[in-house]
Parts: structure tokens; C-alpha cells; sequence
């Protein structure tokens, strides 16, 4: 069962909207009902910080990671990467998944931030700028990333 459905354009849950392209919404769907269809379904890794509550602003970053290259990932994700990413002022939480039905990109990060350019800080290029990142970078495939906002 997922504990993350992704509803790209329509269905439950609160919905998020691409700043860069007012047109693609996702509706965020955590802990969907039993029987919920209709998405990217998700399963829950890891997470830090506050993320009991919608923030007024998503990051996403979505990988793509060859699947016996996943334990250098998952470790460099808990021992450094989700650490210092979210003790970014602004950065309220963070929270990855793994990806259920086999599509790609098979991995997705979900930062809460107070304000839309929080991944643009001195601090945030800091905390992603490590000789760890540097080692596990040329993992990454078809990575793509985000900034949502919460929408009515």
C-alpha cells in the first residue's frame, strides 16, 4: 500500500502548483485511502524535521537510481544529505519515497519550505555543495526538480 499517491491535475488531497508552470498541479495525497488509484503511488523511507502539516512550499527532487546502486544513495540520504538539507533555515522538513508501481524516476525527495527561494541560500548550496555529494552525483539519472506552491 502507498503512504504517497501523486495525482498529477486532478484528485484528493492538497495541491501544489509548479512555479514555473502555473498548469502542472499535483495533488499530494498522504496516507491515501485504501482502493485510491489514479497516480504515482509511493512508498515512505525516511524523514526529518516537521512534516505533520502541508507547508506553504514544496521542493521536489525526483532521481533516478540504478537499483544496485540504492544502498549508497539511502546511506548518503540518512547520514548527510537529508541532515543538513533540513537544518537550511526555511527548510521546515524533509521527506523521501521510493517509488511502487516501477516507473522513473524511481526515487522522490519532498523539502517543506517557509519561503519559495529556499534552495537558492548560501546555506542550502552549502549543505549540497560536500565531498559525499560529489561521490554519489554521477548516481543521478533523469533527475528533475521543483518548487510548488500550496494552492486552494
Amino acid at each position: 500500500m502507498a503512504d504517497l499517491l501523486i495525482q498529477p491535475g486532478r484528485g484528493e488531497g492538497v495541491r501544489y502548483q509548479d512555479l514555473e508552470n502555473p498548469a502542472d498541479v499535483w495533488h499530494w495525497l498522504e496516507n491515501p485511502p485504501a482502493g485510491a488509484t489514479g497516480g504515482i503511488p509511493y512508498a515512505f523511507i525516511a524523514s526529518l524535521g516537521d512534516v505533520s502539516r502541508p507547508a506553504p512550499f514544496l521542493y521536489t527532487v525526483e532521481l533516478d537510481i540504478a537499483e544496485p546502486d540504492l544502498p549508497a544513495i539511502y546511506e548518503w540520504y540518512e547520514q548527510e544529505h537529508l541532515p543538513l538539507l533540513t537544518s537550511v533555515p526555511g527548510c521546515i522538513g524533509g521527506t523521501r519515497y521510493r517509488r511502487l508501481d516501477g516507473g522513473a524516476p524511481n526515487l522522490l525527495a519532498a523539502y517543506r519550505f517557509e519561503r519559495p527561494e529556499v534552495n537558492q541560500s548560501a546555506e542550502w548550496i552549502k549543505a549540497r555543495s560536500t565531498p559525499w555529494c560529489d561521490r554519489v552525483r554521477p548516481l543521478f539519472r533523469s533527475t528533475r526538480r521543483y518548487v510548488r506552491r500550496l494552492v486552494d
